[in-house]
């Protein structure tokens, strides 16, 4: 009897799971975003920052998962990348004329 081997999904197939997962975590992210501003927000000014914390929980997750990095690290990151994000995008869209 041979012993089984485990079979490796393409390369290609282990990026898109890594992206999609990373994707995942950072919609959550966004969706408790929303949940928690919708508090003391209305429901149209949760938008922007919501996109603005799912982007940074992606890319963190994305820099977990990649590059190897501790969550503990990237906590604060994503404290500060968050607002960062979302005041580049109010300048884009004053810029824009949104």
């Amino acid at each position: 009897m041979h012993p089984t081997v485990p079979r490796v999904p393409p390369p290609l197939l282990q990026e898109l799971g890594i992206f999609l997962l990373a994707v995942i975590i950072g919609r959550l992210g966004g969706v408790a975003a929303t949940v928690l501003l919708g508090r003391w927000l209305g429901d149209g000014a949760t938008g922007t920052p919501a996109i603005a914390v799912a982007m940074t929980c992606t890319g963190a997750a994305h820099a977990h998962f990649v590059h190897k990095q501790p969550w503990k690290r990237l906590v604060p990151k994503v404290g500060v990348g968050a607002p960062l994000a979302y005041g580049v995008m109010r300048l884009v869209h004053v810029l824009l004329g949104f």
